[in-house]
């Protein structure tokens, strides 16, 4: 099978993409588009998405006299694919309802639209400005979602107990992780990620020993953070080892900590939509707590307990696949 996976422009979205390649089944031919933001280092990108963006408007997503788009066209057309997976990326997906190609959403945003019951949630009473920004914006990617033939919710949301509630047209699908194994070398107190290298995070952090961060800023230094670059067994070990885990809100570093049976902190990035309603579920399901400022102290939430648990409904996305 021909599959083209594209990728949005943000971080959860490599994280996602690495990890899908890692499991998708050598067999079937794929192709990637994404952006330069969610290009995994270790991937060979055929689309780099970037050049679709206006410069000086890229939230806009314009398709109308966009000459690189007219390419990028031209050149799915002729590649021609069985299957076309879209991280809800914009271009690549209405290039797939034209061309009548076969399209499955798979994406950790999806949340937002797939909730059914959203106030109970909280997250747009809170966070109105972020999530309602652009109305043309939300209107466009309500028309991909119609023509999409599967809108699956990337989330550990679905693996809890009691999920909240998705409307039926969407389907929770399981995002990929590992188990970490008990080892004393990866016993440490507090374990994270912080893709951005946000420095109020560090700042907030350096007052606690023996706290581990991965992330691409490795040339930082603070006292009792070790920075360290990512390396997968590492990371799963350390984070099956630690006390406590935090992140920014990714959905893919949230499941990780979950199945990993982790407590998570998060420290909500106020600039991505995902993280905010990622740090806002998650705390009302009881299995994280956002944390702003140093007013709180991360070692009262070492004690609380996790049990992951699995659905046996919900699939990955390369089992998906293999069932076509």
């Amino acid at each position: 099978m021909k599959i083209l996976y594209a990728a949005a422009n943000n971080e959860n979205s490599k994280i996602a993409l690495d990890r899908f390649v890692e499991n998708l089944d050598k067999k079937h031919t794929l192709k990637i588009a994404a952006y330069k933001k969610s290009s995994p280092n270790n991937l060979s990108i055929d689309w780099t998405l970037d050049s679709l963006l206006n410069i000086y408007r890229p939230e806009s997503l314009f398709i109308d006299n966009n000459d690189n788009f007219k390419i990028y066209y031209h050149q799915l057309k002729n590649f021609n694919p069985d299957l076309i997976i879209s991280d809800l990326e914009y271009f690549t997906s209405i290039i797939a309802i034209s061309l009548n190609i076969r399209l499955w959403q798979c994406s950790s945003i999806l949340i937002r639209y797939a909730l059914e019951y959203k106030k109970n949630i909280g997250i747009f009473t809170n966070y109105s400005y972020i999530t309602n920004r652009n109305p043309n914006q939300h209107l466009k990617i309500i028309n991909i979602l119609d023509n999409s033939e599967e809108k699956f919710v990337y989330s550990c949301f679905g693996d809890l107990d009691s999920p909240p509630l998705i409307k039926d047209n969407y389907t929770w699908i399981r995002p990929y992780h590992k188990l970490g194994k008990k080892s004393k070398t990866c016993q440490h107190n507090i374990v994270g990620v912080v893709p951005s290298g946000n420095k109020k995070i560090f700042n907030i952090l350096k007052k606690y020993p023996d706290t581990v961060v991965f992330t691409e800023h490795v040339e930082e230094s603070y006292p009792n953070i070790k920075l360290k670059k990512m390396n997968e067994e590492e990371y799963y070990c350390n984070i099956y080892n630690s006390e406590l885990f935090f992140c920014e809100g990714q959905s893919s570093l949230l499941a990780d900590a979950y199945y990993n049976n982790k407590y998570s902190i998060v420290f909500p990035n106020f600039t991505d939509s995902e993280s905010l309603i990622n740090s806002t579920i998650s705390e009302k399901m009881n299995f994280s707590s956002s944390v702003y400022d140093n007013s709180k102290n991360l070692n009262d939430f070492k004690n609380i307990s996790l049990m992951n648990k699995y659905n046996n409904d919900i699939s990955f996305l390369h089992e998906k696949i293999d069932k076509l």
